[in-house]
């Protein structure tokens, strides 16, 4: 994965304030100073997960019925956004030595995956869907082969997926996937439509028009499709109209048609308030986004109305 360009670097290294975390930020997008290693995954691979509909005691995501596989630890897209580094932190950083490396900079993957997933009694999850990840990328390019193996047991034995995921290499996978249509449902997510804002905030992540691609591909094979607007932000210097952005983003989904939009603030969770602000030299209070969540899910539904499209806003001010 190549650098961010120099331009951008000293656009970053203006911003006023600059922590030792911000620092090492700044200095390693390359893959190589990513810290890898390998960890034991104890099957069953299939776990319970929050992510799924109220009535099975989860969030009201829909992104599953209760259940997901995760297959690595951390995750090299190093969103600024993710919270998911803080459930690893709570786990793992003790034993796999990652307490002081930032989001995005650790990376095990499991050292007995063929293993995991012959003691995964795949039928007792036949009808049921899963995600596929909750906590990291399952096609990021280390996990793609493990994503299909998985797929090759569990699908012929009726186990349905929601793969969501942000790289092309899903592509791959294609005449797999749509061998099992019916079983099958592929999300992306994008959270900006502007260059500037996405080359901070999801530096080692495609462009959202690839992510458009994949949407436009899978669903011409007749998989069912789906897209998550998220985590959308509130103005910032480097795209201070949300509402254009919003817009420019259905527009393209619009030539698409999507199953299922859903959208969805900034997270006010773990450190990633702290970390975006020292990326973007921006600062945002719990309470002034979840006010802000209140403008955003009209607007989000305004634009579904506006398009003749389905979708959903998942609001984070009613859970408070």
């Amino acid at each position: 994965m190549e650098a961010p360009l120099a331009a951008e670097r000293e656009e970053l290294k203006d911003v006023p304030s600059r922590p030792p975390l911000f620092s090492r930020l700044v200095s390693q997008y390359n893959l190589a100073n990513v810290k890898t290693g390998h960890y034991t995954l104890r099957p069953p691979l299939i776990k319970p997960s929050k992510l799924a509909t109220v009535d099975k005691g989860g969030i009201g995501k829909d992104l599953s019925e209760g259940w997901a596989i995760n297959f690595a630890i951390g995750c090299t897209h190093a969103c600024i956004f993710c919270y998911a580094d803080s459930l690893h932190r709570r786990h793992a950083s003790r034993k796999l030595g990652f307490q002081n490396i930032p989001w995005g900079f650790y990376f095990f993957v499991p050292e007995n995956i063929n293993e995991a997933i012959s003691n995964t009694h795949w039928e007792k999850w036949r009808g049921k869907e899963v995600l596929m990840s909750s906590t990291h990328d399952p096609y990021l390019p280390q996990l793609a082969p493990i994503a299909r193996k998985i797929l090759k047991h569990a699908l012929p034995r009726g186990v349905k997926f929601c793969i969501q995921t942000r790289s092309p290499l899903v592509l791959k996978d294609l005449d797999l996937l749509a061998e099992y249509k019916d079983q099958i449902r592929v999300q992306v997510s994008i959270a900006t439509f502007n260059h500037a804002l996405f080359r901070k905030i999801e530096p080692r992540v495609p462009p959202p028009q690839a992510r458009m691609r994949i949407l436009k591909k899978v669903k011409e094979k007749g998989i069912e499709t789906g897209v998550i607007i998220a985590p959308v932000f509130p103005p910032v210097r480097l795209r201070p109209n949300v509402k254009e952005d919003l817009k420019n983003i259905f527009t393209a989904l619009a030539e698409v048609s999507p199953d299922h939009i859903y959208g969805e603030m900034l997270h006010p969770r773990g450190a990633n308030l702290r970390i975006i602000e020292e990326i973007l030299g921006e600062r945002f209070s719990r309470e002034s986004l979840l006010e802000y969540d209140k403008v955003l899910e009209e607007i989000f539904t305004d634009l579904l109305t506006a398009y003749h499209l389905k979708g959903q806003w998942w609001p984070e001010h009613r859970r408070y």
